[in-house]
């Protein structure tokens, strides 16, 4: 059994000018796939690395391109991704455990496979590397690539924001704290299955939350609401306080469990100075993994 360890860089939209919008099937068109093979000895056997011509955002967004030093005259001279992720799968190999530092880069790759209907790439070994890290060091939050390579006094040689050099970094992170005995492989595709079963059932309760006046705690009824993505946003007003009040409520996940946040605040004010977090009591809608 092998381990790659892989990284992404991705562009996405950017207003260049006024009409341009935004592929709501793609938020991130992968421009670079960056990876290194491990044995089960965590010997390197294998690296990959190639750009990836876009087809939905064709010009490279400027913060992407600052970040990478990927431009627009470097990535039209790019391979296709069908053929970059034929050539990957191919060079990936049957039974091979993907790792990445985080959960950004495997959705990346999962969402653009199916943008492109490439149903050859499985899912079912996975191991997030940063969390593997997290528990490593005991630590809260998640903390970036750059902080663990120091954390861990790995030398710097190459640069970071490069696909290929920052799998690198990464492997060499996973070599320090991996332990195969008590960091278990999961099957990411069923976990995500799982959680987006979840969040699609909370978007069924995140519109009947009520607007709550932080100034006199009064229930309000909602002159307009909204609904985008995991996202709830509802408007009122108190007439005893005379107050217009923001209501927003999120769909949120900690330690395996989907619950619904909410928020009221004072707009247009500056009576009082930002608005009460609340978590409402809805019986029904945490949902644990």
């Amino acid at each position: 059994m092998n381990y790659i360890v892989f990284d992404l860089e991705f562009n996405m939209f950017f207003k260049f000018k006024e009409g341009d919008l935004a592929n709501p099937d793609m938020k991130n068109e992968i421009i670079q796939i960056g990876a290194v093979k491990l044995n089960e000895a965590l010997e390197t056997i294998g690296s990959f690395d190639l750009i990836i011509k876009p087809v939905v955002y064709r010009r490279m967004n400027p913060y992407v391109k600052r970040k990478t030093n990927i431009d627009t005259s470097m990535v039209v001279q790019g391979t296709s991704f069908g053929k970059a992720i034929e050539s990957f799968h191919s060079w990936v190999g049957e039974g091979s455990v993907l790792c990445s530092w985080g959960h950004d880069d495997i959705l990346a790759l999962r969402d653009n496979c199916l943008f492109f209907n490439f149903n050859e790439l499985t899912f079912n070994k996975f191991l997030n590397i940063q969390q593997i890290y997290m528990k490593y060091g005991n630590l809260p939050k998640q903390p970036s690539l750059e902080s663990a390579v120091e954390g861990l006094e790995i030398e710097v040689s190459t640069p970071f924001h490069d696909a290929l050099s920052d799998a690198s970094y990464t492997a060499k992170i996973f070599r320090k704290v991996f332990n195969p005995s008590c960091d278990t492989i999961i099957n990411w595709e069923k976990v995500q299955k799982d959680n987006e079963e979840k969040v699609e059932a909370l978007k069924s309760f995140i519109d009947k939350v009520d607007i709550q006046c932080p100034g006199c705690n009064q229930y309000l009824q909602k002159a307009s609401e909204s609904t985008k993505s995991k996202k709830y946003f509802a408007f009122g007003y108190c007439s005893e306080c005379k107050l217009h009040i923001r209501h927003i409520s999120r769909i949120t996940q900690r330690d395996g469990v989907y619950s619904i946040v909410s928020n009221n605040s004072i707009y247009k004010t500056d009576e009082i100075s930002s608005g009460t977090k609340i978590t409402l009591g809805l019986p029904n809608i945490e949902i644990e993994g």
